[in-house]
């Protein structure tokens, strides 16, 4: 390291040492213990706060502001107090506030944000300074409950058990919790401590304070909590929850005349079961037979032109629940990341396709059937565990025709078992040390058997930090895959890997092989807390025979990375500006062969404005990469260096209707160039509904689009390649409508067209010419490969709450789909043809009922 950088380095340390100093000594300037009381009688949950033990339990009050001016006094003062019987933890929280006609409560559905006023219970009831359960409500009674877990990560899927009242009154506004026991996981009766928060955000301020302070410029949030004593349970808590279901549905469709598998209704029911189970007060078993997950929104509609797998988020609850155990990053971007573990593998479409013969029909499920599925989370000791297993049933296709004297079955999906097992040994320091192994294991039969047999992947991750301020993370993994040759060629010559591709000398297809073996890593450096400054500089790789996806999902092997960023920010208010960050990256890849498969850099700012609108931009800058997936096992192609600039805003979102806006714009020398624009609205005509309109619009020139590998007469493989002009045009909408905190109806649908004229078509002559010009060759290409795709998706579900933890949900979903061999847009005929498609309609009523034993 040079001399000055070193000054430098010294320097800027010694200027943040004391800013985190300070932050420390404003903490201990106020009390970071609350004492809770026992009970002296019952407590009638009507948010009055009027029983005696409410003047008897010590008053929590040190509130200090976390936003927007940290460490500030707050606005309006706020009180809580805490008591408990043996059942149960009791909460009650006065805010009070000078103009109560001001108070701002939206009422929502469950779980729902809103920028309304908040009170929020944060309880880490296994004191380990790293997870917390959080139970939150607004004034108007709408209820919210997540998971905290490595010590600042959100699992907003979870739902717990419990009760709260509000009342508001001239001073303000109270709210009483009663959150039992069993739903913490507390098993304590010696006092003893354990973590304890108090959040409250004042909507029209866009204030929010907390007990005890918990600094935006800390790494962590759980372990920022103070300590609660005095807690004592007076019994065993009930341990056995069981949520049995019944569904009932009836599917509607158009009918050919001549295809006997289809009728235009198909009616059928179902029984299901959810159990939870706490083992230990630190672990829950919860499993689930013969699940359902109708009231699910449907996945949006995409065109993918590249040669890799598209990512869809889970959204089933039982497997949303608690996910953030088995998480095991190995891919990041912005702080969405895969791993290891891809849930949605599980009941994932079947990989088979059935094969009619002439005058033949057939049919074939949409997803495989999961049989039963269930996890052991927790804690144990310093060690958070994690244990899922889940079997989904075999999948077959019906066959028949019209002259055949009867229908036949074609196996599309084997009777698979899943098992993932996580790990992970936590410090006091907040570093940690884990490892997960996942094994997907296939019982073949012949119409299958070109898939792997057993598939294993496992590996160990770390984060250890070196102070507050200085970490060091990665992880090492490593899979192991056994199948036949058929499946083990079919692997090696997927776009995850591309052995075949003749331009790389350095891998090549095993014909013999009967097993697939491949390891990856990553290590990384950087400042993870800190009043303006934090960087972080990492290095990974993926070998060519790495393959996570039977359970987990990547979408390439062969690769080695390295990654810089760097962010100053400002989180203090000023007369126009309250929040402003700067970032700095930078980024490249090569494949084991060394070719550069992207390299650039970005410099992005974002603000938020004392009026509540928020705004900001980035730039990038990339050089020319190499395209080793682009022609699907052929050789590779250079790309051209490319630039772009992307920016968005936000109006104020606590005003009745609100806008945002995000366009983004691409180009290279050579003719090709992308532009997207999304604006949409937010717009509240009462407190009760809300509506969200989404508009997407993206035009796609790309002058060297991937079309098809063309085998002339000759034998020999032509790439093609050719010039297409693509739209996407999409419309987003969302409706919701609550009538009372428990009792709401969403509407999501979203109607769909992406258009793509394919001209000037070429082939590849040589992908490595340093020119443009001297990569392809005009080609007579005969086949029209123009597209123009419809589609339309909408789910709504009426769902009501009629008891804690029970619920009825009434279900329409409707999915419409076509396409046609012309590539030209025009909004009126081809959104007029969405609605036009046949469509394929579910209505579905489930109805669960809540026991606790």
């Amino acid at each position: 390291m040079h001399s000055v950088t070193r000054v430098c380095v010294a320097a800027a340390l010694a200027l943040l040492v004391p800013t985190l100093t300070a932050a420390n000594e404003r903490r201990a300037t106020f009390a970071v213990e609350a004492v809770a009381v026992p009970t002296n009688g019952p407590i009638v949950l009507d948010g009055k706060l009027t029983e005696e033990i409410w003047q008897r339990a010590p008053v929590v009050h040190e509130f200090q502001q976390r936003e927007p001016a940290e460490g500030q006094p707050p606005t309006f003062k706020t009180e809580a107090r805490i008591a408990y019987d043996a059942e149960a933890i009791y909460v009650g929280v006065r805010a009070f506030d000078t103009d109560a006609a001001r108070l701002v409560g939206i009422l929502t559905r469950r779980d729902q944000r809103s920028p309304s006023d908040w009170i929020r219970i944060v309880v880490d009831s296994y004191f380990d300074r790293r997870s917390a359960y959080e139970f939150g409500v607004n004034p108007v009674g709408v209820k919210t409950d997540r998971y905290y877990f490595n010590d600042g990560q959100s699992d907003d899927s979870w739902d717990a058990v419990w009760d709260v009242e509000v009342e508001k009154d001239a001073d303000g506004w109270c709210a009483e919790f009663r959150i039992p026991f069993s739903q913490l996981r507390f098993n304590n009766t010696s006092g003893g401590p354990v973590g304890f928060a108090v959040i409250r955000e004042v909507g029209r301020l866009a204030e929010t304070v907390s007990w005890p302070m918990l600094s935006r410029n800390a790494n962590g949030f759980v372990s920022q909590f103070g300590d609660l004593t005095g807690l004592r349970m007076g019994g065993t808590p009930k341990r056995f929850e069981i949520l049995p279901y019944s569904v009932g549905k009836i599917d509607t469709q158009p009918v050919d005349i001549g295809n006997p598998l289809t009728s235009s209704t198909d009616p059928g029911g179902s029984f299901g079961l959810d159990v939870k189970y706490a083992v230990t007060p630190g672990l829950t078993l919860t499993a689930t037979a013969n699940p359902d997950f109708g009231q699910v929104e449907a996945d949006p509609a995409v065109v993918n032109l590249d040669a890799f797998e598209t990512f869809f988020p889970e959204r089933r609850p039982f497997f949303v629940e608690g996910s953030g155990t088995f998480r095991f990053n190995m891919d990041c971007n912005d702080g969405n990341c895969t791993g290891l573990f891809y849930s949605r593998r599980i009941g994932r479409a079947p990989q088979g396709s059935a094969e009619p013969g002439d005058g033949e029909y057939s049919k074939q499920p949409e997803a495989a059937t999961i049989v039963g599925a269930g996890k052991l989370t927790g804690r144990l000791g310093g060690f958070s565990l994690g244990a899922l297993t889940a079997v989904t049933a075999r999948e077959d296709a019906e066959i028949a025709g019209t002259l055949s004297a009867g229908h036949r079955n074609q196996n599309v999906e084997p009777l698979t078992g899943y098992t993932v097992i996580r790990a992970r040994k936590e410090y006091r320091n907040q570093s940690s040390l884990g490892f997960m192994a996942t094994s997907t294991n296939r019982q073949l039969m012949a119409d299958t058997d070109f898939l792997a047999k057993n598939a294993f992947a496992g590996g160990l991750d770390y984060d250890w930090r070196l102070s507050q301020m200085y970490s060091v993370s990665g992880y090492w993994a490593t899979s192991h895959i056994k199948g036949n040759i058929e499946a083990i060629t079919r692997l090696q010559e997927n776009n995850v890997h591309s052995f075949q591709r003749p331009d790389a000398d350095y891998i090549d297809v095993d014909r013999d092989a009967t097993t697939l073996r491949g390891h990856a890593g990553s290590v990384g450096f950087g400042k993870i807390s800190g009043e303006h400054t934090r960087f972080n500089t990492n290095v990974g790789f993926k070998s060519p025979g790495f393959d996570s996806n039977d359970l987990g999902f990547m979408r390439r092997a062969d690769e080695k990375t390295i990654g810089n960023w760097f962010q100053w920010r400002d989180f203090t208010p000023g007369k126009y500006v309250r929040t402003f960050n700067f970032n700095l990256n930078q980024y490249a890849a090569w494949n084991y062969g060394g070719d550069r498969l992207y390299s650039g850099g970005n410099v992005n700012m974002h603000w938020g404005w004392t009026n509540y609108w928020s705004n900001g931009f980035g730039i990038n800058l990339d050089a020319s990469n190499f395209r080793d997936r682009t022609t699907r096992g052929g050789p590779g192609v250079l790309g051209n260096p490319g630039r772009s600039l992307w920016y968005y805003f936000n109006t104020d979102n606590r005003k009745a209707l609100s806008l945002y806006y995000y366009g983004n714009h691409w180009g290279d020398s050579y003719g090709s160039v992308r532009h997207g624009f999304g604006p949409g609205i937010n717009w509240r005509p009462t407190s009760s509904m809300s509506l969200n309109m989404g508009f997407r619009y993206d035009i796609n020139h790309d002058d060297a689009q991937w079309v098809t590998n063309d085998e002339d007469a000759s034998g020999t493989t032509r790439y093609v390649f050719g010039r297409i002009d693509q739209t996407t045009v999409a419309i987003n909408a969302r409706f919701n409508y609550t009538m009372t905190p428990n009792l709401s109806l969403q509407v999501y649908a979203e109607p769909f067209v992406s258009a793509g004229a394919y001209s000037d078509f070429k082939e590849l002559v040589d992908g490595r010419a340093p020119t443009y010009d001297d990569r392809y060759r005009a080609y007579a290409y005969a086949s029209n490969p123009d597209f123009n795709y419809r589609s339309f998706r909408t789910t709504n579900v009426l769902r009501w709450e009629y008891k804690p933890g029970s619920a009825l949900f009434v279900v329409w979903q409707q999915g419409k789909g076509a396409s046609e061999s012309f590539g030209d847009f025009r909004f009126g005929r081809d959104f007029g043809g969405v609605f036009a498609a046949p469509s394929h309609n579910v209505f579905l009523i489930k109805f669960s009922y809540w026991l606790n034993m």
